[in-house]
């Protein structure tokens, strides 16, 4: 089963069939079953974001203690795996800067900076005394993620209808609206980050409804993408300078670089301003019943298919 709910049986065996598949997935990464550590670690972060994700589009059916508990829980496991993950992403990120501004500094400065940062990963990967090994910290976090995955069976999810995740993406839509607002008004690290957040939501809701009409709810699923990705990158230069501003164990003059990563950190953001006045470009209230009304024809199709398929057999 991949990333998405069926339309087909009923939404609260959907929703823990998903939950269940994404934390077992993660399980298997983290017990070796996978990739390299470090790799497996990407891996298995990747499905807590998503299990998160579907968390928050059927919370109202959850209830709060519920919802808290397991979304804290999950929470809480993705941050033990992330220093070795965030000392990674530097160094990508200055791949990534090399390859768009090739030319435009010197190839050794880049070099100089990479060279850096890979030995401060190196670090992060190799545990200093008291501290427990990537290995360690894996087989912990497999082990909670364990129990996590034996308590999808009593998550309150009896209630849960499709209204239920209509709900559910149309506030992920309207936080992001707002997110935005508020990051092109004011564009401060926070802010564009938490709009990340929400538009990463909106990427993965569309991935769980995209059964309902599968290629217009990919096109826009694709979109949140594209804009998750671009404000990622944003997010990511942002802290590339912050290292650097730190000090940085180089032979090479700071300055240019910073300002190669402001102009890059433009570019992104001039480029995700105009995505999102495409994928914001409703009002909530609209949203809502466009989406609605999908589900709602999905739903009547698949219930008009079963009641054929039982009358042909009887």
């Amino acid at each position: 089963m991949s990333y998405r709910l069926s339309v087909r049986d009923p939404l609260p065996d959907s929703v823990r069939a998903c939950a269940r598949e994404q934390l077992w997935g993660a399980v298997r990464q983290l017990e070796g079953e996978g990739d390299a550590p470090a790799t497996a670690i990407h891996e298995a972060r990747k499905s807590l974001k998503k299990t998160r994700a579907l968390l928050r589009l059927v919370r109202p059916a959850l209830g709060k203690r519920t919802y808290r508990a397991e979304n804290g829980a999950l929470r809480d496991a993705a941050a033990q795996l992330s220093a070795t993950r965030d000392a990674d992403v530097l160094v990508a990120t200055v791949d990534a800067l090399a390859q768009h501004a090739a030319g435009r500094l010197p190839a050794s400065d880049f070099a100089a900076v990479r060279a850096a940062l890979v030995a401060e990963a190196a670090a992060h990967h190799a545990p200093s005394e008291g501290e427990s090994s990537l290995a360690a910290v894996a087989a912990s976090v497999a082990l909670e993620l364990r129990a996590a995955h034996a308590r999808v069976e009593q998550w309150p999810l009896d209630g849960a209808g499709w209204e239920t995740v209509v709900a559910g993406i149309s506030v992920a839509y309207a936080r992001g609206r707002a997110e935005r607002e508020l990051a092109e008004a004011h564009p401060s690290v926070v802010h564009l980050h938490d709009w990340r957040k929400r538009v990463k939501d909106l990427w993965y809701h569309h991935r769980l409804l995209k059964p309902v009409w599968p290629d217009v709810v990919k096109a826009w699923g694709e979109e949140a993408h594209i804009l998750s990705e671009q404000l990622g990158d944003d997010h990511d230069l942002a802290v590339l300078r912050e290292r650097l501003e730190q000090g940085l164990d180089a032979p090479l003059e700071l300055a240019p670089l910073l300002a190669l990563v402001e102009q890059r950190r433009g570019e992104l953001q001039a480029q995700a301003r105009l995505v999102a006045a495409r994928l914001y470009v409703e009002k909530p209230k609209a949203f809502e019943r466009r989406v609605g009304g999908w589900v709602a024809a999905a739903v009547a199709e698949a219930n008009a298919a079963a009641d054929g398929a039982n009358g042909a057999s009887s």
